[in-house]
């Protein structure tokens, strides 16, 4: 499966940043088609797994993320317009949801 530019880069930028053991990334931009995003970017859902996110509360870990993707979301060409994301611990993510 291709992965698209943008897609290539957050996956890239969170396993170099944080140190994620996984990264998921979902490519939401096309429902949002026809509504004018400002400056461009697109619409992206990332899961993702770190070590570094244990003993961190929820909000930490997604500004973790947040401040990690800064470039892509803040600046010029402005790659994400919006993000939704989750955040795991290796412990987490390998405990099977019920």
């Amino acid at each position: 499966m291709m992965m698209d530019h943008t897609v290539e880069i957050i996956d890239r930028i969170l396993k170099e940043k944080l140190g994620a053991q996984q990264v998921d990334i979902i490519d939401e931009s096309y429902l949002h088609r026809g509504h004018k995003a400002a400056g461009g970017g697109g619409h992206y859902s990332v899961t993702v797994v770190s070590s570094r996110f244990e003993n961190v509360n929820l909000i930490d870990q997604r500004r973790m993320v947040y401040s990690a993707l800064d470039d892509q979301i803040n600046g010029h060409p402005k790659l994400i317009h919006a993000l939704q994301i989750k955040t795991l611990t290796p412990d987490q993510w390998e405990q099977p949801t019920a």
